[in-house]
């Protein structure tokens, strides 16, 4: 529930004030000359006790009424088309090195098990996919909105499947052939690795000159390694993405986390483009109150002259 023009609010305090003083003036004394007339006033009658409803009744018309010029609605539909979403594809090394350890008693592929789940989970309202590569690249999962699935696949990614080794350029291109028809408005692969490309037809740049021209950008996590980092730095660059050194397990939650925050600032909020208005409403409510007033004033609570 939001207010359209919640300014209107503002009005409450002057109104109020005027209210309550209308309230407690001082009745002008009445003059009369038979005692017996005040014997009759002392027993009220249920219209001695409601004299002062029709005040009862303009003062909330006019607070409904404020309220409705404040314009309060329901949002009850959000843009939901496809290109103002966000679809990644997680690139994940699944290489023989990634099973030595990340410290905490994790291997690196357990800490990237449970930080890709972890970082499916935050992904609500968007797509992603998961690619894992050695010396080829496999699609584990393709483009989906069924995060469950995709955290189930990460908590099973193991090596083996295929040949050891790091085909960067590999798991890049297979990444792109997930997002290449992809109507997403953000377009992004994460790769995460622990070494170097060494295996593989495909060069590392070529495929980022590719995902370049398909506006598809690349992050990249260098995660616990021991070579340069330049390489990921400039395949990241090159797309307009940013390169990560994740040294801990800690350090690679934070990057997959950074990703995404910056991912959701670039296609901005969702916002409601559909609303249930209650103002409307409201004014008939005020409209209502207005005519049992004028009703009761002119009927059962008219007052003599």
């Amino acid at each position: 529930m939001t207010l359209a023009a919640p300014w209107a609010l503002g009005l409450l305090v002057p109104v109020a004030v005027l209210l309550l003083v209308a309230w407690f003036r001082r009745r002008p004394a009445l003059a009369v000359a038979s005692l017996d007339l005040i014997a009759a006033s002392a027993r009220r009658t249920w219209r001695m006790r409601v004299h002062r409803l029709p005040e009862v009744l303009r003062a909330l018309a006019v607070l409904i009424a404020i309220l409705a010029l404040a314009r309060p609605r329901e949002g009850i539909a959000v843009t939901a088309l496809p290109e103002e979403g966000i679809d990644i594809v997680a690139a994940v090394d699944v290489s023989s090195s990634m099973h030595t350890s990340a410290g905490g008693g994790e291997s690196r592929l357990e800490a990237a098990r449970r930080v890709l789940g972890e970082f499916a989970q935050s992904l609500e309202g968007d797509r992603m996919g998961l690619v894992a590569f050695q010396a080829r690249a496999l699609t584990l999962s393709p483009l989906t909105n069924d995060l469950a699935a995709i955290r189930q696949r990460a908590a099973r990614l193991e090596s083996g499947l295929v040949a050891d080794g790091t085909a960067i350029g590999l798991g890049i291109a297979e990444s792109l052939s997930l997002l290449e028809s992809s109507p997403a408005r953000s377009r992004v692969v994460v790769l995460l690795t622990d070494g170097e490309n060494n295996s593989g037809e495909v060069d590392p740049f070529t495929a980022a000159r590719v995902a370049e021209a398909l506006g598809v950008r690349i992050y990249t996590i260098g995660f616990a390694r021991s070579g340069s980092d330049l390489a990921l730095r400039r395949l990241a660059e090159t797309t307009g993405g940013e390169f990560f050194d994740a040294r801990t397990p800690a350090e690679l939650a934070q990057a997959y986390e950074t990703i995404g925050a910056l991912e959701r600032s670039r296609i901005g909020e969702r916002r409601f483009v559909t609303f249930r208005e209650y103002a409307p409403i409201l004014a008939l409510g005020v409209v209502g109150l207005l005519l049992i007033d004028g009703a009761l004033r002119a009927t059962w609570l008219r007052r003599q002259p």
